[in-house]
């Protein structure tokens, strides 16, 4: 009779589980901490020097790669995305946080992707396509 009491235990712990890995991942939220991570801070008067401790600011061409991933991704073409922060991640003079948040939007961007070509989205399955040619190139 106990065993048969705790017969729903294995599908609550399941349905748990399942809860917890699913944590949905938001491309709006994670362009927009990139965006963030690479805002260039206000240029200091004329005459005046930047302070010390000012954030670093990116290479100007890795600031360009984001701005394209960026607007990539308000078009919803995480593809052009990913591959701009691929690109971006490989140049010098990035920081760790800036190099965090490439990281994360590659994330969001791909899981995207991924979720859509799941559920038959053949657009979405090109843009995995054209991502992997990236990668083995």
């Amino acid at each position: 009779m106990k065993a048969h009491s705790l017969s729903w235990l294995p599908a609550v712990l399941l349905a748990l589980f399942i809860g917890a890995c699913s944590k949905k991942v938001d491309v709006n939220s994670s362009a927009s901490e990139l965006e963030k991570a690479f805002q260039a801070p206000a240029a200091p008067a004329a005459g005046q020097a930047a302070s010390a401790g000012a954030a670093p600011t990116a290479p100007a061409e890795a600031q360009e790669l984001v701005n394209t991933a960026l607007t990539a991704a308000r078009a919803d073409d995480f593809a052009g995305g990913v591959i701009a922060l691929q690109a971006a991640q490989r140049k010098p003079g990035v920081s760790a946080e800036q190099l965090m948040a490439v990281q994360r939007t590659k994330q969001a961007m791909t899981a995207a992707l991924v979720n859509r070509a799941a559920n038959g989205d053949q657009n979405a399955l090109a843009q995995l396509k054209a991502i992997e040619r990236t990668r083995s190139q």
